[in-house]
């Protein structure tokens, strides 16, 4: 994106609170009223025009220096957005904070600067900010030895050696959690190289310690999620599902934790839901649904990822129940929401919520709208790296084969079955998934949709969800069409 639609983009973000604040934050001082008649204009594009605006203010003096214009319109909108969410976060209320304490000490009021340094630490210490409490830490030193107070050296040394000692455990985990994203990223399968990397990240001395051996709120978390989604690629369900559970109820135990990052929360509640989706939904599904659904996300961006992933979930639900009535219902609910909003979504969300509109569509045997968005899906995927989340781009290609097939069209069949064998055996399938892929070739080959169908159905019953690549419901839903 180019600089000059940044201020675009930024006014395009807002949400109707956060308009309503700017104009209220602008209207106290009369020099802001052309800046908010250039706010109105461009909150008006579609697209950023440049040139339309300039046609539209050319009788206004800002306009012969609209570059610093709109640097000066971008500072009011940031400015108005750190006023209205002063509140909304932890962090945002310690910067304040922090540009008071030093704005305090540089003009020399000493004693009103220490109480700030109090106020913050306070808040710092009850949400384990490590980060503010190092910063904190230093304005307090140099705030109490211009009072002229007695200060123990050694005790504020100690003190920030344990901040910097956690600070550094945190970061160390961060990285930890960066390695298992790139592993699960990649695939979800329990690939004996998934394995391996998974075992290297135990093996570090943090993924040692007992739980109750970790003090930091976030270092503990993290802990907690790479348990958790390790032992997902480890294949140790047990242990996977007691860390995921342990982390959402790690948040719920601290829920003013919950008010400064729902994200995290919503992440924890998502696993859950993960877990029951590929071991089998119990009772308590409906439960996790309700828990995603009523976070309350303070941003309209971070809360249109969960609306995306809850919609997916409900789908692989109410797929799993055979509720059609609920199934059209949550399509319909879906696809409004996901064609209807301008957010930015990175390409494996939308990849995802694609595939699932296709997966549907596929479901109800709606040719037209099953291969619109299967397109759409598979446009997205590298087909020269073949490698990032390869099981939703063949499980999507496989979508368009079994269409082609039922349609005749064997041509286009072959095609599109020719890149999943090339993506299979880039990424290196195992042998069943590879014997199901070619019982297919050879149907396509024959021209005949009978062909090799109940051995076909044999070796789809056998496969275990997690096991597989390939989605086993786009081709469950095709063959029981295909048997009945």
């Amino acid at each position: 994106m180019k600089s000059k639609e940044l201020l675009f983009e930024l006014i395009q973000s807002l949400s109707k609170s956060e308009k309503r604040y700017f104009k209220v934050f602008t209207s106290v001082h009369k020099e802001s009223n052309n800046y908010v008649k250039l706010f109105d204009a461009i909150q008006a594009q579609k697209e950023y025009d440049e040139e339309a605006l300039l046609k539209k203010f050319k009788n206004e003096d800002f306009v012969r220096q609209f570059s610093v214009a709109k640097n000066y319109l971008m500072t009011l909108v940031l400015k108005s957005l750190s006023n209205h969410h002063l509140k909304a976060r932890k962090s945002i209320e310690l910067n304040e904070y922090l540009s008071e304490i030093e704005i305090l000490f540089w003009k020399g009021l000493y004693k009103l600067a220490h109480k700030r340094v109090k106020q913050a630490k306070k808040i710092a210490s009850s949400h384990d900010m490590l980060h503010y409490l190092l910063l904190i830490n230093h304005w307090e030193r140099r705030i109490v030895e211009n009072l002229g107070l007695k200060i123990d050296q050694h005790e504020v040394m100690e003190e920030t050696e344990k901040y910097l000692a956690s600070y550094n455990q945190q970061m160390q985990m961060q990285m930890l959690i960066k390695e298992m994203q790139e592993i699960s990223q990649s695939t979800i399968k329990q690939t004996a190289d998934a394995k391996q990397k998974v075992k290297k990240i135990f093996n570090h001395p943090l993924m040692k310690l007992k739980e109750e051996e970790i003090d930091n709120f976030y270092t503990k978390l993290d802990y907690y999620f790479l348990k958790g989604i390790g032992h997902t690629f480890i294949g140790n369900t047990d242990r996977e599902f007691y860390y995921k559970k342990r982390a959402m109820e790690f948040l719920e135990e601290n829920p003013h934790q919950i008010q400064e990052n729902p994200i995290k929360y919503g992440s924890t509640v998502n696993n859950m839901l993960l877990y029951h989706h590929f071991h089998g939904y119990n009772d308590d599904f409906p439960m996790y649904l309700d828990k995603l659904k009523n976070i309350n996300m303070k941003f309209d961006h971070t809360r249109s990822s969960f609306m995306d992933t809850m919609h997916n979930l409900q789908i692989g639900y109410y797929l799993h129940l055979g509720d059609n009535e609920k199934l059209k219902e949550c399509l319909v609910e879906m696809e409004s929401w996901y064609t209807g909003k301008s957010s930015i979504r990175k390409i494996l969300a939308r990849m995802i919520c694609e595939y699932n509109l296709g997966l549907v569509y596929f479901y109800f045997n709606d040719t037209k709208n099953a291969l619109r968005w299967a397109n759409s899906c598979f446009n997205m995927f590298d087909m020269k790296a073949k490698k990032y989340r390869h099981d939703i781009a063949v499980s999507t290609l496989m979508i368009m084969v079994l269409i082609y097939i039922d349609l005749g069209h064997f041509d286009l069949a072959k095609k599109h079955m020719d890149w999943i064998f090339e993506i299979a055996e880039k990424n290196k399938y195992a042998k069943t998934e590879m014997s199901i892929l070619r019982l297919i070739r050879d149907i396509i080959k024959i021209e005949s949709k009978e062909f090799h169908l109940q051995k076909l159905n044999e070796l789809v019953v056998k496969q275990d969800v997690p096991m597989i690549n390939l989605d086993k419901d786009v081709l469950v839903f095709w063959l029981g069409r295909n048997l009945r």
